[in-house]
């Protein structure tokens, strides 16, 4: 569903029929508190975004993050008719480092047949600083394979904040790049993260890390 009413019969029909984006909605609804400071990269229509949105309510705060052409102009249209004000988007990548990264399609990951460009990129040690945001206590990510190169580029953010983590996992994707989701929770737990796997199924959660594509980690 690209354009949708949060609260609206025809949006939680479409969530219904859609067992995948049911979960996450849920998940994140159960993590996001009114007044938190959040991150949420990879948004595409912003479905994610509205649910944090929604609950962090008018004393908290979002940062979006996609680098795709015409994803940021359909979350806009999205926050205005669900008549959302507390979000900022930003249209670009988050990695490990500051400047242009290539991208094929959504991705960091060559694809046949998908044409490469090149966006602009942050990581958010370096974009919080420049934008004096004092604390973060949320962050959600679909970063399709880039899933630890945002984690390093965030590490100052995760050792000095308290902070809930919801990430998908590509396996596939990290495959490529010669990584696992083993490392994402090697990284995390070093800086002292509880880190689980998440079943979108029940929202359970255990220690299944690579039967899953969804981890939830916690400081």
């Amino acid at each position: 569903m690209k354009f949708f009413i949060y609260n609206s019969t025809a949006f939680k029909a479409h969530l219904e029929g859609s067992s995948h984006e049911k979960g996450e909605v849920e998940f994140l609804q159960l993590m996001a508190e009114e007044g938190m400071k959040a991150i949420d990269i990879g948004v595409d229509a912003g479905v994610t975004t509205v649910v944090i949105a929604k609950k962090v309510g008018g004393r908290g705060k979002v940062y979006t993050f996609d680098p795709v052409p015409g994803h940021t102009d359909t979350l806009r249209k999205n926050l205005d008719a669900n008549g959302l004000e507390n979000v900022s988007i930003f249209q670009m990548a988050v990695s490990d480092e500051v400047g242009t990264v290539d991208f094929y399609g959504g991705s960091i990951i060559p694809a046949e047949n998908v044409e490469k460009y090149s966006v602009k990129a942050t990581n958010l040690d370096t974009f919080l600083a420049e934008e004096k945001v004092e604390k973060i206590d949320l962050i959600n990510m679909d970063c399709e394979g880039s899933e630890l190169l945002v984690l390093k580029g965030a590490e100052k953010t995760l050792k000095e904040n308290k902070v809930k983590i919801f990430c998908e996992i590509h396996h596939g994707f990290l495959e490529q790049l010669g990584q696992s989701v083993q490392d994402i929770v090697k990284y995390l737990q070093d800086l002292d993260f509880q880190v689980y796997s998440v079943s979108l199924n029940d929202l359970s959660l255990g220690k299944e890390f690579d039967k899953h594509e969804y981890i939830y980690a916690h400081n």
